[in-house]
């Protein structure tokens, strides 16, 4: 039974690929970071001795502490950013701990299926964005690295009529091995921050994740957080790392100066996705 649930998870997570939707594969999950969601799987099996209703229920709690204790590997498996997962931050951190235990308390059970031999297989949800997501909860100094407002890199140019109209920013970040992360960053050749979780307005309604992630620009300019006119960027690398995976970008002088003349609200909405492969 668990192997046809692999062999099922599989056909999914290649059948969203196909859709250009970045789905992670960890442990007994999955993490959606197009769509800014985690899903966790659980199973519970019904006790010999025990029959009819009863067994049922014994068997669905079972799935349930199963599907949890499972999330908690996930969760632990989830990057924050070049450098460290968030596993990191809860093995150093009490308060984090905390928050991350209270989080998955408030895991949503979307589906409950009842096998043959009667298996029950339960699945939860929790989200990555949001207001009650992953990245409000742990947005803290000790996290995201910043301890207050980051001021945006000096402006390059007056913004122009034709830069005031963009509604997003879509930015190509194919074939330089870009990881996705809770809180990615966007810099100039000069190290200067073009972008960062402290530009975004978390606590606005409809937050989301501070980058959405897909592959191909036909299907990110379908996701609704861009609007109607995007402006599409490359980038000209990775951003540095310590020996972690790469998930910030570099914008080369055109297209760092193209992003500094955007409209505020690009900014402080999250409007921003990377094209990853």
């Amino acid at each position: 039974m668990v192997g046809s649930f692999l062999i099922w998870l599989f056909m999914t997570v290649t059948v969203l690929a196909d859709d250009n939707v970045i789905v992670e594969k960890v442990g007994q999950g999955t993490i959606d970071w197009t769509n800014g969601l985690i899903h966790v799987v659980g199973y519970g099996v019904p006790p010999r001795e025990v029959s009819g209703p009863r067994a049922k229920l014994m068997a669905r709690n079972t799935a349930k502490t199963d599907a949890y204790r499972n999330a908690a590997e996930v969760i632990n498996r989830v990057r924050v950013n070049s450098d460290s997962l968030v596993e990191d931050y809860v093995m150093k951190s009490e308060r984090i701990r905390l928050v991350v235990e209270s989080f998955l308390r408030g895991a949503r059970i979307i589906k409950v299926d009842q096998q043959r031999d009667g298996i029950i297989e339960l699945m939860i949800e929790l989200p990555l964005g949001g207001q009650a997501g992953l990245i409000t909860l742990l947005n803290r100094p000790e996290v995201t690295g910043f301890s207050g407002l980051e001021p945006p890199a000096p402006s390059g140019f007056p913004e122009s009529g034709e830069a005031s109209r963009y509604t997003g920013v879509i930015i190509d970040a194919r074939n330089l091995k870009v990881k996705p992360a809770l809180y990615p960053r966007v810099f100039d050749g000069e190290g200067y921050l073009l972008y960062a979780s402290t530009m975004v307005n978390l606590a606005r309604p409809g937050f989301t994740t501070i980058v959405a992630y897909t592959r191909s620009l036909e299907a990110a300019r379908k996701l609704p957080r861009l609007g109607s006119n995007p402006l599409v960027l490359t980038t000209e690398k990775a951003g540095p790392t310590t020996g972690g995976e790469q998930t910030d970008l570099v914008l080369g002088v055109e297209a760092a100066k193209a992003f500094r003349g955007l409209p505020p609200e690009v900014i402080q909405n999250g409007a921003v996705v990377f094209l990853i492969d």
